[in-house]
């Protein structure tokens, strides 16, 4: 585990890949005097790192906003002490779907949020804009108007190496118009689950035009696309192309 400074009261804690992986796991702490509140708690093993680490400083985790529901960004929820959960009224579908309903409980009382909703934390705000696509219950998160939280929406490894996106076929338009949605938000500093921060407006905008060269590719074929032809109008070179094998499965 690294743990990097953000900004003032803001951390990045990063995990490295499984091994023969690419991809790292990210957890966000923002940090109130004495409490935190975590943006997603990854694998179990993740959220328990991040607790023990909280814990040695005496701050407590009293708050938890997950930006989607897959398994690698709420399983560390058991190592937590319940707290207060926030996140995409829609998020029943994807819990239904991955986690066993032996765990369900750890998320009851969720307080949902909708598009219109505004947390605060600390001297945080937060504002959020619903996605699509890649899960039906993700969140892009915008904190104090600097920063987004892209959730998995755009990844990269732990050397900022772009990772394809992992979408099923389904939902490749949505997730095309997810990203849409982020361009209106360049200016801003991406924070990704998976990879390393991202700022400056060329930068961005270049790493959104190459996933949405995939996507359209995908969504605009009526027949399905090999790799080769998904990413005939990409010029960045994605790792974990496999995860094109499940696209249409």
């Amino acid at each position: 585990m690294q743990k990097f400074r953000i900004t003032k009261n803001l951390y990045l804690y990063q995990f490295p890949p499984f091994e023969g992986d690419h991809v790292g796991y990210n957890i966000y702490a923002f940090i109130e005097d004495n409490t935190a509140m975590l943006l997603d708690t990854g694998f179990e093993a993740h959220g328990k790192a991040v607790h023990e680490d909280l814990n040695s400083q005496g701050i407590n985790i009293t708050q938890v906003l997950f930006s989607h529901f897959h398994p690698d960004h709420i399983s560390g929820l058991p190592a937590l002490a319940m707290p207060k959960l926030y996140g995409n009224h829609h998020y029943k579908n994807t819990l239904n779907k991955y986690i066993d309903k032996t765990k369900h409980h750890y998320f009851e009382g969720l307080n949902e949020l909708n598009e219109n909703s505004v947390l605060h934390f600390g001297e945080f705000d937060f504002k959020f804009e619903f996605i699509s696509g890649h899960v039906e219950c993700g969140l892009y998160t915008i904190i104090n108007d600097k920063y987004i939280h892209v959730a998995d929406d755009i990844m990269t490894s732990n050397k900022s190496e772009a990772l394809l996106p992992a979408v099923h076929i389904s939902g490749a338009q949505a997730h095309f118009d997810s990203l849409e949605k982020l361009k209106s938000y360049a200016e801003l500093t991406l924070l990704l689950s998976h990879g390393n921060p991202i700022s400056g407006a060329e930068q961005v905008l270049t790493e959104i035009s190459q996933r949405q060269s995939y996507l359209k590719a995908l969504a605009q074929s009526e027949s399905p696309l090999s790799l080769e032809n998904a990413v005939a109008k990409c010029t960045t070179q994605f790792l974990h192309t496999e995860w094109h094998n499940y696209v249409y499965r």
